[in-house]
């Protein structure tokens, strides 16, 4: 009978887990789209304002399904989706102004600091966002002392998430083995990452705007627990503490 790993080491997603940046990030990159959208062809009449907030809300949806990945990457994908026609120089201007907003308007998680406090493990952030983006909010939110030296970058590796890289990238700077670590994500792309990363995965909805589906996504994707309380956060991590 295989017995499991003792965990010892706490990795965090930053966005959506330890800041309130995503829902940011899609009002943001919703207002910056929505005008981009191709005019609506309809011959006009009573239905056309519900055309055009379907199509708004549609927007809204794609955006939202995608967040955790990169920006331009997100962008890439929404524009073909949409047709919306982004140059280069548009895209860059909505990456920035993404970047600036949450880095000017990021809270903590509700609840995120109190569950760090009691959770006694070296922790770690491993994301997809820039490493000066990620240490600009932890310092806004009062966190950044936690994760001081233990910052990692999908920019840094050779693969962002989806793929391992990041997570790995954060249990070889502890000098653990991955299965050793507890990773938190939000999303469907990081939980995928730290779950090839061989790690135990939480999922977390608390910030998600559909935390039912987000949560069957999350478990879809691998996770082994999900929750959207940062309260039963300590909990979950210290029944993972197994006595040697």
């Amino acid at each position: 009978m295989m017995t499991r790993q003792a965990i010892t080491h706490l990795i965090c997603d930053c966005d959506g887990v330890l800041l309130d940046s995503e829902s940011i990030a899609l009002r943001v990159l919703h207002r910056e789209l929505l005008p981009l959208l191709p005019a609506w062809s309809g011959a006009g009449g009573a239905d056309d304002g519900e055309q055009e907030e379907q199509r708004s809300a549609a927007l809204h949806a794609a955006i939202a399904h995608r967040l955790g990945m990169y920006t331009d990457i997100l962008l890439g994908e929404v524009d073909m989706e949409f047709e919306l026609g982004l140059d280069a120089a548009q895209a860059e201007r909505i990456h920035q102004t993404v970047a600036l907003a949450c880095g000017d308007e990021a809270l903590p998680v509700p609840g995120v600091v109190e569950a760090l406090q009691a959770i006694r493990l070296p922790r770690a952030v491993a994301s997809n966002s820039d490493a000066p983006r990620i240490e600009a909010g932890l310092r806004r939110c009062g966190l950044y002392p936690q994760f001081a030296g233990r910052i990692y970058s999908g920019h840094d590796v050779a693969h962002p998430k989806p793929a391992p890289d990041v997570y790995l990238a954060a249990a070889a700077g502890f000098g653990v083995d991955p299965s050793r670590c507890v990773a938190v994500d939000d999303s469907v792309t990081g939980v995928r990452a730290a779950v090839a990363a061989g790690m135990h995965v939480l999922g977390f909805t608390g910030v998600a705007h559909d935390r039912k589906t987000m949560a069957r996504k999350l478990k879809d994707a691998g996770a082994h627990q999900v929750f959207e309380d940062m309260k039963l956060f300590p909990q979950l991590v210290s029944e993972l503490i197994w006595l040697r």
